[in-house]
């Protein structure tokens, strides 16, 4: 079913480009040199500074201003128009990548999870990824219960361990933030770690925020408080979830919130594992948030539901695979 779905959405993306050139909307998390990055969220400040040039010299770079008046027109995006977005709101968001956005003269709108600001702890797949892959002695069996369910993994050798890592951030992301927490915190005692997070992977603290809101190339909007997939959530708590990141950020910042994405935000609406559903953009609507993005595959037209936009996930690439995508992205 997921083969023959994605296929003919793939099939639908063509038609719908055919009828009106699209709108991409890039998505990037992270911009920084990582010793590991398992769920390849981070770009190299190098090859960032070269897709930004790329992007300048072959593109209509929009800011969120710009891109959510179209998208509220509902006339067609000027030819070529990309909007670049950042998720989660990592440190080197405000140290690393914004220089280079400065220095290249080009916006960006930054989603930021609140509930880790101004700390010292990490996202929990980060978390996860500190706790089983960074070298720590682990027992050779894990058993942990998560939501009401037992699981057995191995834990033997750094396959076994490797395998633990990517099934348990499969279980964990449909889980609601309390039930993460409480396996994290168990997690922590079963390998004999702290709860303390690297330097390398902690979130802005308050004043790098305020810092970075105050460029003319950053926009900012809200990501929930704890990063949970809120189509697993009742509404209230979806609610409760999306407007307290959004109420932190406008008290902190000083300014009004409209933007929003959700967490993780993939094309799933069939069984019940959901990233974001129906109460979801409802949930939206109630918060006054004008421009929502989710995290498929796909491209921006004028009759597109600007409050459930694909975006196009980037990866670590060279100008040349870079420059060859974006000409996919806008065909396909």
């Amino acid at each position: 079913m997921g083969k023959l779905s994605d296929i003919l959405f793939s099939a639908g993306n063509f038609v719908a480009n055919k009828i009106q050139q699209p709108a991409v909307i890039l998505l990037y998390h992270r911009v920084t040199n990582l010793a590991a990055d398992p769920q390849e969220l981070a770009v190299s400040p190098a090859n960032f500074d070269a897709q930004l040039q790329y992007l300048q010299a072959n593109y209509n770079v929009l800011d969120a201003a710009q891109f959510l008046a179209y998208a509220q027109s509902g006339k067609p995006f000027p030819k070529r128009s990309v909007l670049i977005t950042f998720d989660d709101g990592y440190a080197d968001n405000y140290l690393e990548a914004l220089p280079i956005m400065t220095k290249q003269a080009t916006p960006a709108l930054f989603y930021i999870t609140t509930s880790k600001l101004n700390t010292t702890k990490e996202q929990w797949w980060d978390d996860l990824e500190r706790v089983l892959l960074t070298g720590n002695t682990l027992p050779d069996t894990l058993h942990i219960n998560i939501n009401g369910a037992a699981h057995t993994f191995n834990t033997v050798d750094t396959a076994a361990i490797t395998g633990t890592y990517y099934a348990l951030q499969a279980i964990l992301r449909f889980c609601a933030p309390d039930v993460i927490d409480r396996a994290m915190q168990y997690l922590y005692s079963w390998a004999g770690c702290g709860s303390e997070g690297r330097p390398s992977h902690r979130m802005m603290t308050f004043d790098e925020l305020k810092a970075m809101a105050a460029s003319p190339y950053v926009q900012i909007g809200c990501h929930t408080h704890r990063h949970p997939a809120v189509g697993m959530l009742p509404y209230a708590q979806q609610l409760q979830e999306i407007g307290q990141s959004k109420e932190i950020l406008e008290s902190l910042l000083q300014q009004p919130i409209q933007h929003f994405s959700y967490p993780f935000g993939g094309r799933k609406f069939l069984g019940s594992k959901r990233y974001y559903n129906a109460d979801s953009i409802k949930a939206c609507k109630e918060l006054g948030l004008q421009m929502v993005c989710a995290n498929y595959y796909g491209q921006v037209h004028s009759w597109s539901n600007r409050f459930a936009l694909p975006r196009i996930l980037v990866r670590d690439w060279k100008e040349e695979e870079f420059a060859s995508r974006m000409e996919r992205f806008f065909k396909l």
